[in-house]
């Protein structure tokens, strides 16, 4: 079975991060991803904090506590 990929959009949209972010990570090596004629496909698995079809939430900062 084919593993799942998803565009650079949509990792954006997993990630909460902009689509040029995404490109960034995929040229610094960050993210693996597979150059589909002009177009960047992800292996959905790939995606950092990405299990099970879920995104995970990233975690909270408090600023306060550092004040």
């Amino acid at each position: 079975m084919p593993e799942n990929l998803v565009t650079v959009r949509e990792a954006a949209g997993f990630l909460r991060i902009s689509a040029r972010t995404v490109y960034r990570l995929i040229e610094s090596g960050q993210i693996e991803a597979v150059r589909i004629g002009k177009q960047w496909r992800i292996p959905l698995g790939d995606l950092p904090g990405f299990e099970a079809g879920a995104p995970k939430a990233s975690p909270a900062v408090d600023n306060a506590a550092s004040a």
